[in-house]
């Protein structure tokens, strides 16, 4: 008998290791640090592209209009996209009429802040007595449109889980704008403020849009406007006056920091607080995730379990966000050294100051995807109220005595006090329901 070649069993390693990375590669965590981390790396890189492309006055300008259409997308958040969050957790056999139903509203208040923030570019030249441009209204109002509906094409991706989508759009976006930026360059085109901005409006809109069409057309019924506007007012009826608090808040601390101490003071605060900006990136990618996971454990295991969900969370989160936080507060005087150059060490006290501010936000943000999931979003305004109150009433004798470091612990003392309210009103109403 002639003896038969034995056969080959295909190991399956290779197999195996690509479904691991393919599994891997679509954690929800993984796509929101990845998403956020295009966000904010484009956010920080387009600012120097264009700062040393269209000089100082004109940057300045184009810094201006970035702070009206922020201002303009936190509103936008706080009405769409953040009860969109906790909202999509629920009722997913109707997903698509709902996705399509939120993005038509987002289309909607994303033209009203468009005509909002050209009202107030158009006021801001007129306070500062100077012609109305023209092209930085339009290209600011456009701005306006492309973003927030950026914004809620993003927020959609993650609760539906394809966040990757979203990673890929983002990424596109981030490479886009240089290449605009280095086009409208080698035809000749003047590089001013406008131009930064429609070609920040112009790489939103061209990467979102297709995603956004497919969000549109999927398979649904009739679009739901009343109950879905009637249950994102549920929850975002307290948000929105809130960015208006937190937003007035910061302004004032600076513009005060500005007219007490100059402009060197204000530039290694700035610098204090890109540093420990880098862990607020890391909370900021959260909320991808955190908003709709804590609904859906409130939805299915009521108050116990998003307590339960929220104190894992915590665990998880809380001793990566302390390790970065020590590695940055430590050794800031060397950080400031090696990123922003000598003249910046002498600001390592408000480095170390303003990492007990990113902590207390750690928790506050906790706290309030609490109060988040359970839609009622009181409790978190009235926190933001009382640590404005608190803010305001400490800020001038606090600058006044301990100078730039006296403003970095204005804002700690401001993010403290809203998380330790909060955390007290989240205790006891535990207390009370347990």
């Amino acid at each position: 008998m002639v003896p038969q070649a034995p056969v080959i069993q295909p190991l399956g390693d290779e197999a195996g290791l690509l479904a691991r990375a393919r599994r891997f590669a679509r954690r929800p965590a993984l796509a929101s640090l990845l998403d956020q981390a295009a966000v904010s790396g484009f956010g920080f890189v387009s600012g120097i592209v264009t700062a040393r492309l269209v000089g100082i006055e004109e940057f300045g300008l184009f810094v201006l209009i970035l702070i009206v259409t922020a201002f303009a997308q936190g509103l936008h958040n706080a009405l769409v996209t953040a009860p969109m969050m906790t909202l999509a957790a629920q009722g997913r056999r109707s997903a698509a009429t709902y996705d399509a139903t939120v993005l038509a509203a987002a289309l909607l208040a994303a033209l009203i802040a468009a005509a909002g923030v050209a009202l107030a570019l158009v006021g801001i030249f007129a306070l500062r007595h100077h012609a109305v441009e023209i092209g930085v209204v339009v290209a600011g109002a456009g701005l306006t449109v492309a973003q927030n509906l950026q914004l809620t094409v993003r927020r959609t991706l993650f609760a539906r889980g394809r966040g990757l989508v979203a990673v890929a759009m983002d990424t596109a976006r981030a490479v886009a704008f240089p290449l605009v930026l280095g086009a409208a360059w080698w035809a000749g085109l003047r590089l001013d403020a406008a131009l930064a901005t429609a070609a920040l409006a112009g790489t939103a809109l061209v990467t979102a849009a297709p995603v956004a069409y497919g969000i549109w057309r999927a398979p649904r019924r009739a679009l739901r406007l009343k109950p879905v506007v009637r249950r994102h007012w549920g929850i975002g009826r307290w948000m929105f006056p809130l960015v208006f608090v937190t937003f007035g808040q910061e302004q004032v601390a600076w513009i005060l920091a500005g007219i007490m101490l100059g402009d060197e003071a204000i530039g290694g605060l700035r610098a204090a607080q890109y540093l420990v900006g880098f862990v607020i990136i890391l909370l900021t990618a959260t909320e991808n995730i955190l908003p709709t996971a804590a609904a859906r454990a409130y939805e299915t295991g009521g108050e116990r379990g998003l307590r339960a969900y929220l104190a894992k969370a915590a665990l998880t989160l809380g001793p990566a966000v302390a390790l970065l936080l020590l590695a940055i507060a430590l050794p800031a005087g060397t950080w400031l050294t090696l990123v922003f150059g000598p003249a910046f060490a002498d600001y390592a006290a408000s480095v170390r100051i303003l990492a007990l501010a990113v902590g207390c936000i750690f928790l506050r943000d906790l706290a309030t995807q609490y109060f988040r999931a359970i839609q009622d979003t009181g409790p978190v305004f009235r926190a933001f109220v009382v640590s404005l109150v608190v803010s305001l009433a400490i800020m001038l004798p606090l600058i006044a005595y301990a100078g730039i470091a006296g403003a970095a612990l204005v804002i700690t003392i401001g993010h403290a006090v809203s998380a330790t309210h909060l955390i007290l009103t989240l205790r006891r109403r535990s207390a009370g329901s347990g």
